[in-house]
């Protein structure tokens, strides 16, 4: 079977993240590459515009716990996934956005119902628009709610405890 490449636009949240387990879990024996993508739009400083090539300031957004996140999924999908990675798309057009998907040779994009996307920098653009006209298959997905343990503290002073 082939494997699918597949684009996921992200704010490197961890929700843009849970929905990958559920893909993979919907899709049980196929393997995919998976690219987590965020979105900025090309500067019109030509100062910025020739320190394109050397953006490693823009990976300082991807945090820790995301990282992390990335790779407890590699290994708990181990034969499903053959890579998943986080990168960028600097553009402002649907036609270079298509030139970005076809040398990613993705076969279909995967967004998460619902999810707003954070603004990261000025730059960080939503990838909604660019996403729907891209002409690409568009898959969209609830992220799985994972169970969240809710710890009440109540506080009693003495006179109280003595009462009941």
């Amino acid at each position: 079977m082939k494997t699918k490449n597949i684009l996921i636009p992200t704010d490197f949240s961890l929700a843009t993240l849970n929905c990958v387990s559920g893909f993979l879990d919907k899709n049980p024996g196929q393997k995919f590459r998976v690219t987590m993508v965020h979105f900025l739009q090309l500067s019109d400083s030509i100062s910025e515009l020739l320190m394109l090539s050397r953006r490693n300031r823009d990976y300082q957004h991807i945090g820790s716990e995301f990282e992390a996140e990335i790779d407890k999924l590699r290994k708990g999908y181990a034969s499903q996934l053959e890579s998943l990675h986080a990168e960028f798309f600097y553009g402002n057009t649907i036609a270079v956005f298509k030139n970005f998907l076809d040398h990613l040779e993705i076969d279909a994009i995967l967004m998460l119902h619902g999810h707003t996307y954070a603004k990261l920098t000025e730059n960080s653009v939503d990838p909604q628009l660019m996403v729907q006209r891209s002409g690409c298959l568009v898959h969209t997905i609830s992220a799985p709610v994972k169970p969240v343990r809710v710890e009440r503290a109540i506080r009693v002073s003495r006179q109280e405890l003595v009462l009941l």
